[in-house]
């Protein structure tokens, strides 16, 4: 009979708070799967980048007619099945103890199939006057509506499998013992959960295709109170139906000590681990687990930002990657942590990943699912900069694969080399312009990558992104560090979130100083004055050694980032990514729409940790912090709720909100300072870059850039390298064309030119180009001032 009321409602994603998320080590099982409020929540398949159900719980129905919801109804615990593994003990109780639901998960190492052992316990009474129903909504393909559903009788027996379909993707739900009833149906109109809660009864639609579906499975508890239930996946209907046999021929428990003793075996593997027994050893174990399980299977260099939907309870089928994406700059977060523990392996192959998916032009998009295809499409730097970053670390340690490493870290820096110093989103991918954090990570790569040119023999390369590296420490101040700040009064000096790009108008005027805040109310005026706006990312700098940490500027501005952005918890220091942050709850706590109020992001306090351990003080209260921020499953939230309790919403002042949970960058950052806590250093200050900025920034160089021409050269500047995207020929003078010189720019190596011009002594140079490769003049010329005059664009004179 087919079910009424199609397609179903507007599907919806569910609560991105998890507690819990795993996936077998080997990779044969290529099923995820997530759990938040003591159920199975989005399950993905065949790669981490694609989910397949938006739940899994059960429904109890007493002889009575009451009616309990697993997920609202019943009080919850959780339990790892062992510290070394991802696999789950969940207990849901009713409040009176008249029933407890004891599963556990697990996925079958050896096929896509995840299983659940589920017991369900009376205390008193006859468990056969209970009606207990699995309840699953497929959201196959990432998609809640086009899903197909029926019930189908298992063969050679009396009872009933539940089977979904999405084009090419297809589910089976059974059971042993199996199902002794079933119904498919539309959600919010025939599914089980709007008839039970209804009526208490279930009618048994058997077939509801193409919408918003749900399967209803009911248990047969008078063949016991123990079931094992699986969720097998296959590309056909046959393929998931026999994982599914061939999952369940095994007794649970056979499938649940292989799933545990190959975990045990790869994190007895990782040298890093501290012993169970020392303090942070648990969540150190969890992070390492959360950074493993977010690896794909068949690219197992992927790694995404984690298996959720922020306020996925708010989303539907137009958010269909969630973050359950690759962003280079988390990805090489992840790969450095996967180094502190001493995963070497899983490292690589994340650089072999990004190697792979590098664009021609030697850049990533902003963030792709794991088959490389772009999903949103903006630049950013620092995205460009740290794939060099781990390509430098892991040469430290496995030299002989510099020459392998290298092609890609050369095509980056011209990249780089090209598109810098600015950037087209800052690291909260919202803002274009200079950011202290974007130059902090690409200054880096810089001198990392001319390290690498230099040992490959490539000393012109390795010259040229020195000399750019150089040239753009020197400026950090003047582009990102302003005395006219209005964040705190009385503290009108410090590094601002971002200095817009100063565009030249057709008069001849720079118009900006105002920066677009993003995710702001209907009716709210975005435009700012940048001095208004401020982050703690200039910390990078002292992390990777291009600041020292006691420079004056650092802290004057730390200073006002705590009284600014900083909230103190109970259990320690949380800090806001900046002032009139929009990304967030809103003030009522409902669901981040596209506006809301920023939160305070437990990464940021490990960032903290590691720039006081780089001053000389103890991180330890930091890693605390970090820890105590985590929810109760171990893991470690995107945000933390600043507001009043609010149980309605289930926010709870220094609890997890509503963002993604786990943040796998958090726990990154998390794994990393816990290594350089122990080693008494930062992890990730590389010798070569600080021993180049020990004791200041190098000043004897300046750069004008063709992206971004220079409008002045600093009082103390001896020379000025004036670089170019096309071979040219320079014509400049210093004496308003009374004379001039000409003189062919110098290749770099990196599909860039440039020229060194002496400029001490001068108050000025005016210079236009020749295009070589096309013979065509440039057709206006440019003027450099010492000091702060401004660079204009002039109709071209003596040309």
């Amino acid at each position: 009979m087919d079910a009424p009321g199609g397609p179903g409602i507007e599907p919806r994603w569910t609560s991105s708070a998890k507690t819990g998320v795993g996936t077998a080590i080997n990779p044969r099982s290529r099923v995820w799967f997530t759990i938040s409020h003591g159920i199975l929540n989005e399950l993905y398949y065949p790669r981490i980048d694609i989910a397949t159900i938006r739940d899994a719980e059960l429904l109890v129905v007493s002889k009575d007619g009451e009616f309990w919801e697993e997920k609202r109804d019943l009080l919850h615990r959780q339990l790892y099945i062992d510290p070394e593994a991802p696999g789950f003990v969940l207990i849901n109780e009713e409040p009176h103890g008249r029933f407890r639901i004891v599963k556990r998960v697990v996925t079958w190492p050896q096929g896509d199939v995840l299983l659940q052992q589920i017991r369900f316990e009376v205390p008193r009474g006859d468990p056969k006057d209970w009606r207990v129903y699995c309840l699953v909504a497929p959201h196959l393909g990432n998609q809640g509506m086009g899903n197909s559903a029926v019930i189908e009788g298992q063969p050679g027996t009396s009872a009933v499998i539940g089977r979904a379909w999405r084009e090419h993707l297809h589910l089976v739900v059974t059971a042993r013992p199996g199902f002794k009833a079933g119904s498919v149906g539309f959600v919010g109109a025939s599914d089980g959960w709007t008839q039970l809660h209804g009526d208490r009864r279930l009618v048994e639609y058997d077939r509801a295709l193409d919408g918003n579906v749900a399967i209803t499975l009911e248990l047969d508890l008078e063949r016991g109170w123990e079931h094992t239930v699986a969720l097998a996946f296959g590309a056909e209907a046959g393929e998931a139906e026999l994982a599914a046999r061939l999952a369940l021929l095994y007794p649970y428990d056979v499938v649940e000590r292989q799933y545990v003793s190959e975990w045990k075996r790869y994190m007895s593997g990782l040298p890093g681990l501290l012993p169970l027994d020392q303090p942070h050893a648990k969540m150190q174990r969890i992070s390492a687990m959360v950074l493993r399980v977010h690896r794909d299977k068949q690219f197992p260099g992927a790694i995404i930002a984690s298996l959720s939907i922020p306020w996925g309870e708010a989303c539907g089928d137009q958010n269909i990657g969630g973050y359950h994406l690759v962003w280079p700059r988390d990805l090489v977060e992840s790969a450095s942590a996967l180094l502190a523990l001493g995963d070497t392996e899983g490292a690589r192959h994340a650089l072999e990943y990004l190697m792979a998916t590098q664009a021609p032009d030697g850049s990533w998009p902003q963030n792709f699912w794991v088959d490389g295809r772009p999903y949103w499409s903006g630049s950013q730097l620092d995205e460009t900069a740290f794939p060099i970053h781990l390509a430098y670390h892991l040469t430290q340690i496995e030299p002989a694969r510099t020459a392998f490493f290298y092609p890609m870290v050369r095509r980056a820096l011209a990249y780089i080399a090209r598109n810098g110093p600015v950037t087209q989103q800052d690291r909260w991918e919202e803002n274009s312009g200079y950011s202290a954090a974007t130059l902090a990570a690409v200054i880096t790569a810089l001198v990392l990558g001319g390290a690498m040119a230099r040992h490959q023999g490539e000393v012109t390369v390795a010259e040229f992104v020195e000399a750019l590296a150089d040239g753009w420490a020197a400026m950090v101040d003047a582009w990102t560090y302003t005395h006219e700040g209005t964040v705190l009064p009385g503290h009108p000096c410090h590094y601002q979130r971002i200095h817009p790009a100063a565009p030249v108008a057709e008069d001849g005027n720079i118009h900006h100083g105002f920066v677009p805040i993003k995710n702001q109310p209907p009716g709210v005026d975005p435009l700012v004055p940048e001095g208004a706006v401020i982050d703690p990312g200039f910390l990078e700098l002292v992390r990777y050694g291009i600041k020292a940490p006691d420079d004056p500027h650092i802290l004057t501005s730390l200073a006002v980032v705590d009284q600014v952005l900083k909230v103190d918890m109970p259990y320690g220091p949380l800090w806001h990514r900046y002032n009139r942050d929009g990304y967030g709850e809103a003030e009522d706590g409902s669901p981040y729409r596209g506006w809301g109020v920023g939160r305070l992001w437990p990464l940021l306090t490990g960032e903290r940790g590691h720039y006081e351990l780089a001053r000389g003080n103890d991180p330890e209260p930091y890693l605390a912090t970090m820890e105590q921020a985590a929810g109760d499953g171990g893991l470690i939230p995107e945000q933390v709720w600043d507001g009043p309790d609010l149980p309605e919403r289930e926010l709870w002042h220094g609890r997890p909100s509503g963002s993604a949970m786990p943040l796998v960058w958090a726990h990154a950052e998390f794994v990393k300072l816990l290594r350089s806590a122990r080693e008494g250093a930062v992890f990730e200050r590389y010798p070569v870059v600080a021993r180049r900025y020990a004791g200041g920034l190098r000043r004897h160089l300046y750069i004008w850039h063709w992206s971004q021409p220079m409008a002045f050269w600093p009082a103390d500047a001896a020379e000025v390298r004036i670089v170019v995207p096309r071979p040219a020929r320079l014509v400049i003078t210093h004496d308003d064309w009374q004379t001039h010189r000409e003189v062919d720019l110098e290749a770099s190596g990196l599909g860039m030119y440039y020229y060194d011009v002496v400029v001490f002594g001068l108050d000025a140079v005016e210079f236009t180009f020749f295009w070589t490769d096309t013979g065509t003049w440039e057709g206006r010329n440019f003027r450099c001032h010492r000091e702060k005059d401004r660079v204009t664009a002039h109709p071209a004179l003596g040309r």
